[in-house]
């Protein structure tokens, strides 16, 4: 248990925090000013008045061109098979190399006598890794760096940012490692590759629960937040850097860049960056059990808010029973003739102009404008596939389907309080960890985070965030309100 501990708790005594500085004065005033001038120029550069050069969300590709290793989540096809098999290849090469570092270093840290010297040498982690950092990292450094140079920084930025320094700190290992002390001769390769794979699979994952459907409203709620989140954690990293730099014991400069590569990993994107598309994708499975094809994202958000739901005259028993349904929820339920389409539309205008969220429930031979003129459109028709039906509407259902609006309201309150509740616990994490990470107990107790620990609690963190999302899988959809 000790072996263990030891390597993954970096254990440095000191008698106190107030010892003298381990640079000279020059040196340290010299790093402090440079580094406000780098906060004063990273504050004016993301967070100046000057409009973000921002992009379009998804561009896509003509429809001959090849896919690349390179392609970002703004020019990759998701619905193109050649660019699916693509980011598939990337992340199952990923995550292959990716075990064949990560699991001799924990069995060694298990049991040391298990796993040869070299299968953990830096120099073999170094070529195994190289691929997953180049070859799986390609779309995440793209899209990351892109992204900063525009203004805008997402999960990939910090993803890309954080795989850099622990890959750079591993390769400053391969060249120096007897000059190192021995507790800080862990090259943290595994780190690399945790990083990609986890960035990978969350991609990988909303390319294929949702295909070619807009980005989940609420995901453009947590790029806003990313824009502030990722210079912020930046600056931190900086700021540790120089902290543990100058006052830090020696050596000074390698034990600093530790720490600020700790913050960068236990601040790494996946956990937030899986939290909407995940539940959202767990979501449209369980909308299929119960027989809707939800084909747009932006009806799992709205509907929780419905107000009103007007029904088609067309289907005249169904007024009744989504009345019977939706009686003492809040909902107001009334019929509307779509047949007469400028009626239908005018009626639909009103309501939401009081600020009502209406949902439309027709059969599918209306007019467009009349469901185009609803929050909501739902269309209750007999298809053979419902996701590649032609008819405009926000969801399929069936046409016997008299609880399709209760069910969908259901599906949607559950599915944003479960993004809530992942939302949070990234937040929880990132509160905690980033602390821990740049070393606030140190002056307490001599201890600070190693970064395989900050990749282990980053994993646990993801994986919460995914058996959270898995729970809608479970979620009642019909019944009793």
């Amino acid at each position: 248990a000790v072996r263990i501990w030891s390597r993954t708790v970096v254990t440095v005594r000191q008698q106190h925090w107030g010892r003298p500085m381990s640079l000279n004065l020059f040196i340290a005033v010299a790093c402090v000013v440079a580094a406000i001038l780098l906060t004063i120029a990273t504050v004016r550069f993301f967070f100046s008045a000057r409009k973000p050069q921002t992009q379009d969300a998804f561009k896509d590709q003509p429809a001959g061109a090849r896919a690349s290793a390179g392609d970002t989540l703004r020019t990759r096809r998701s619905d193109n098979r050649e660019s699916i098999a693509l980011l598939t290849r990337q992340l199952v090469v990923s995550a292959i190399l990716t075990l064949l570092v990560l699991l001799p270093a924990l069995v060694r840290a298990l049991y040391p006598d298990m796993v040869p010297d070299w299968m953990v040498d830096p120099w073999v982690q170094a070529i195994i890794i190289t691929p997953v950092m180049f070859y799986g990292g390609a779309p995440i450094h793209i899209d990351g760096w892109g992204a900063l140079l525009r203004r805008v920084p997402n999960m990939n930025s910090l993803a890309s940012i954080g795989t850099i320094a622990a890959y750079a700190y591993g390769i400053l290992v391969c060249l120096f490692e007897s000059a190192l002390p021995q507790a800080m001769r862990e090259p943290y390769f595994e780190v690399t590759g945790v990083i990609i794979t986890l960035v990978l699979f969350a991609r990988w994952a909303v390319d294929m629960w949702l295909p070619r459907r807009p980005a989940f409203p609420l995901q453009e709620r947590v790029d806003r937040v990313s824009r502030v989140w990722v210079p912020i954690t930046i600056l931190i990293a900086l700021w540790t850097f120089v902290c543990w730099l100058i006052f830090g014991p020696q050596p000074s400069f390698t034990r600093a860049l530790l720490m600020g590569v700790s913050v960068l990993i236990i601040a790494c994107p996946a956990a937030l960056g899986w939290a909407a598309p995940l539940s959202a994708g767990a979501a449209l499975d369980d909308a299929q059990r119960y027989g809707l094809t939800v084909r747009t994202t932006s009806a799992l958000q709205q509907a929780k808010d419905t107000s009103v739901v007007l029904v088609s005259s067309a289907l005249a028993p169904r007024a009744e029973q989504a009345v019977a349904q939706l009686s003492g929820t809040g909902v107001e339920v009334a019929e509307v003739d779509a047949r007469r389409t400028d009626e239908a539309v005018r009626a639909l205008a009103e309501r939401r102009a009081d600020g009502a969220t209406v949902m439309f429930i027709g059969d599918g031979s209306e007019d467009v404008r009349v469901r185009d003129a609803a929050n909501i459109a739902v269309a209750c028709v007999a298809l053979d596939n419902p996701e590649a039906a032609p008819i405009h509407a926000d969801v399929i259902a069936a046409p016997t389907d008299y609880a399709c609006a209760l069910k969908l309201i259901r599906l949607s309150k559950a599915t944003m309080h479960n993004i809530r509740e992942n939302l949070w616990w990234a937040f929880i994490f990132n509160l905690v960890g980033i602390p821990l990470a740049a070393g606030v107990l140190y002056p307490f107790t001599g201890w600070v985070l190693n970064p395989m620990l900050a990749c282990v609690a980053m994993i646990l963190s993801s994986i919460c965030v995914v058996l959270n999302a898995v729970r809608l899988r479970h979620c009642k959809l019909d019944g009793a309100w």
